[in-house]
């Protein structure tokens, strides 16, 4: 199996491609993602307005960047899979966003206690979601996006103007 934290966008999709658009958003998201870890490493150390400040940011790009990309996967490239390959075919996609909208509204909770002894749960969410969330890009990156090439003509001019409208995010600091 390939490494899901390791997978790089097609090195064959042309720049300005719905594929490339998706695939280099996963990127950004990826180098958001290692945050997580990151922060989830350190927080038995930190003191805790610098937990409060780390997890405040790491929350900020969840729930204002990797929640807004899922909710327009949702409405553009799941539909589009779905007709290529049959109806109900992203479905385990959706339920992954349930389930990390659940997760993402638990680390919120459970963020408003920082002492010491309490970072566990805070701890736990992190690692959690950093390995969903990649996982998730993996299985869209390669068993989704390869796909699209399959669309016709329109349909991929109409997909790749609902992903540019929704690409990007703003800055995230950590």
């Amino acid at each position: 199996m390939t490494n899901p934290v390791a997978v790089s966008p097609l090195s064959d999709a042309a720049p300005g491609s719905v594929e490339r658009l998706i695939t280099d958003e996963h990127v950004a998201i990826r180098a958001h993602l290692t945050h997580l870890g990151e922060l989830a490493k350190a927080l038995p150390t930190l003191d805790e307005p610098t937990a409060r400040q780390r997890t405040a940011a790491v929350l900020d790009f969840l729930s204002s960047g990797l929640l807004p990309h899922a909710a327009a996967e949702e409405v553009s490239l799941y539909p589009a899979i779905d007709r290529l390959v049959g109806t109900g075919a992203t479905r385990t996609m959706t339920l992954d966003h349930q389930a990390i909208a659940s997760m993402i509204s638990q680390l919120g909770a459970a963020s408003g206690d920082f002492r010491p002894g309490e970072r566990v749960e805070v701890q736990r969410l992190l690692f959690v979601l950093e390995g969903l969330v990649m996982t998730h890009l993996w299985k869209e990156d390669t068993a989704f996006v390869p796909l699209l090439a399959r669309l016709d003509p329109e349909a991929y001019a109409a997909l790749h103007a609902e992903i540019a409208a929704h690409a990007g995010h703003d800055e995230h600091t950590h």
